[in-house]
């Protein structure tokens, strides 16, 4: 007869499979969590890698190493660490000019084959002293992180742009659509001074928008939630809401497309007393003028960074598909219509 006691222990050795699972639960004290990772490459030809690990002091610890491949170099850094290195909170990475020049192909397969690295990262490119700007920090306010300046809920406006991992690897290989990535050079004040957005062709960066035309392109993109605009000393817009509408046709002359930008907008600022359509038809004859002005320059460096070739896409074959950005796009007329409701600038506001 089988004793109570006996019971009682086959009953708990049926549990012990199931807590077999945490056995390689790591504690958090034995890890470094890095959020920014930097990507440089010396003259040799080996990539320079920079891990950013933010510290309980809020403070931030660098963790470098050097190889021919990006993997090699992170698996040096885990090799020197005293600490498991995981890559699961990378938010952001840094890539120098030099190498988006050359060309990120090989950062941004890294990125997406990497099954530790979510693809929902930022990336950004850093024009000058590479070394000097991811070591830059800030002695005021050290608990500010790199990755605030390109967040929607910290640092970011409407004049940057924002490029995720799976953005640019689409870009980097897609046939109709190339991309813009945030341009940033050291600081003084600041961790980061915004340049613009680099222009990339496929992997390679070929130009630079300005802040302003980067905030025309957050508008084609749909992404210029507060975006500010002045025009000359006179007044100055902010947009509340805007809208695009495309129309496209294929005669025999090439591809055509006309785009219609509706921007519901409040005068922030009216220094001169102007009427308000006084100000609609400036604020309309600015932002045509730069429209044009980016879509030539686009054109002209065969980089559809407006993705104007995805409202094409149902018109062309598999040949005019791999044709589009060195053949067909430079050909396309664009013609861009802005019109603009100015909203009741009075604040009512709630007592």
């Amino acid at each position: 007869m089988i004793s109570r006691s006996m019971i009682r222990l086959l009953i708990l050795s049926m549990f012990v499979p199931l807590l077999s699972g945490c056995w390689d639960v790591k504690d958090i004290n034995k890890r470094y969590l890095p959020v920014v990772m930097g990507i440089n490459m010396n003259d040799d030809g080996l990539y320079k890698i920079i891990l950013q690990v933010p510290n309980i002091k809020g403070g931030t610890l660098f963790l470098e190493g050097e190889s021919r491949s990006i993997s090699k170099a992170v698996d040096t850094i885990r090799t020197k660490a005293e600490k498991s290195v995981d890559l699961v909170h990378l938010r952001l990475f840094l890539v120098s000019q030099k190498i988006a020049e050359k060309g990120m192909k090989d950062i941004v397969d890294y990125a997406m084959r990497a099954s530790d690295i979510s693809i929902k990262g930022m990336v950004a490119i850093v024009a000058g002293d590479f070394e000097k700007t991811l070591h830059h920090n800030i002695k005021p306010t050290p608990e500010v992180s790199s990755y605030d300046y390109f967040s929607e809920e910290a640092g970011w406006t409407p004049s940057v742009s924002i490029n995720r991992v799976w953005e640019a690897y689409r870009g980097a290989y897609s046939y109709t659509e190339d991309f813009a990535i945030p341009l940033v050079e050291r600081g003084t004040t600041t961790l980061f001074v915004f340049k613009g957005s680099a222009i990339m062709r496929r992997d390679r960066m070929v130009g630079i928008l300005s802040p302003d035309e980067t905030l025309l392109n957050n508008i084609f993109q749909e992404k210029y939630t507060g975006g500010t605009i002045e025009l000359a000393e006179d007044a100055s817009i902010l947009i509340k809401k805007a809208s695009v509408h495309n129309h496209t046709k294929w005669p025999s002359t090439g591809p055509e497309l006309v785009s219609r930008i509706r921007l519901d907008v409040e005068i922030t600022e009216n220094k001169k007393d102007k009427k308000d359509g006084e100000i609609a038809n400036d604020l309309k004859k600015l932002l045509e003028k730069q429209a044009k002005n980016i879509s030539e320059k686009l054109r002209s460096l065969k980089a559809d960074v407006l993705g104007n070739g995805q409202l094409f896409r149902h018109l062309m074959s598999n040949q005019q598909l791999k044709d589009w950005k060195d053949k067909l796009y430079p050909q396309l007329k664009h013609e861009i219509i802005v019109e603009v409701n100015i909203l009741d600038s009075i604040d009512f506001k709630e007592k």
